[in-house]
């Protein structure tokens, strides 16, 4: 027999509703998402973030609020996100070392597994940048300068990486090399140009800046040079064993439905095509490389399983 949704009385009709004639079944996002940027306002995390986010409001259909929550290389934003709920409302960004080398040298609020992987976007041009008139071409005029130093340099430090980073080159030409932390690429860049610091390592917020003659590359952290950069050499060409290849990513907390990171990656797909994304990603330097779901997913470990070998 066939329930007809019509054919009863008041109480009959209320129970046949409940059980035969219920509302459809919600797709999602049925509203806002939220997405914690990891570093302050005006770096690079924070700038492809809030360029992206017409572009996913538009493929998912509700507003993205984009707020900030800066500290310890991104880690404080990745704990957070950790602890919320597991449905792709709230999501954050950080760079791929956060979750990828991070874990393997501190104790963190969060793990690897954390995670679901929605997307990365670009390469960052990683380098170390110092003011013209310290006289540098390149980071071996730093060491140089720091064995003259009786108390050492400073330079401007935003994640973990970079302090591991310079600790072993230190600790190689035995001179003295402080980090000063700092909220993100826009502070570092800060920093150096008001003389605060003696150098900086930047993800590629200073790229503007090195491109109009206001700061100089000393070197760059990728196995490649920097691109527009090429006469500078990379710590490795410096004699020195290490290379960074460095992403904005974003991510969920693990266990959220497979609709929500499929209309999630879907939704990450089309900002990354974006024109606001792609002229971003040219102005700072980064190409446009794009991974989503399954393969940045792939890529992440692999990235963190020699993370950990080297690290050991």
């Amino acid at each position: 027999m066939t329930l007809s949704c019509t054919r009863f009385g008041l109480g009959s009709a209320i129970l046949a509703v409940a059980l035969a004639c219920g509302p459809a079944h919600a797709e999602f996002p049925e509203k806002e998402v939220t997405i914690t940027v990891g570093f302050g306002p005006g770096g690079g995390v924070d700038s492809i973030t809030r360029a992206a986010a017409d572009a996913l409001s538009a493929a998912l259909g509700q507003s993205i609020v984009v707020e900030n929550q800066p500290g310890a290389g991104g880690a404080l934003a990745l704990t957070a996100l950790k602890a919320k709920a597991a449905d792709g409302y709230s999501l954050a960004a950080a760079i791929s070392t956060t979750v990828s080398f991070d874990p393997h040298t501190q104790t963190l609020g969060y793990a690897l597994d954390d995670f679901e992987y929605i997307a990365a976007f670009g390469v960052f041009p990683e380098a170390l940048v110092a003011l013209p008139s310290r006289g540098w071409e390149t980071f071996a005029d730093v060491v140089a300068a720091a064995k003259d130093a009786p108390d050492g340099l400073t330079y401007a430090s935003t994640t973990s990486l970079d302090r591991v980073v310079m600790a072993s080159i230190a600790e190689k030409e035995g001179v003295t090399i402080k980090p000063v932390p700092t909220k993100g690429g826009a502070e570092a860049v800060a920093q150096t140009l008001g003389g605060h610091v003696d150098f900086a390592y930047s993800s590629g917020t200073y790229y503007a800046q090195a491109a109009a003659g206001e700061l100089t590359v000393l070197a760059g952290l990728g196995k490649e040079p920097v691109p527009g950069f090429e006469d500078k050499p990379t710590l490795e060409s410096l004699g020195y064993d290490i290379s960074s290849v460095n992403m904005v990513i974003y991510v969920a907390p693990a266990g959220i439905s497979d609709e929500a990171k499929a209309a999630l990656v879907a939704a990450f797909e089309a900002a990354s095509t974006s024109e606001p994304v792609l002229e971003l990603l040219a102005t700072r330097n980064m190409g446009s490389f794009t991974l989503t779901g399954d393969e940045f997913d792939a890529l992440i470990r692999d990235q963190s399983a020699k993370f950990e070998a080297a690290v050991k």
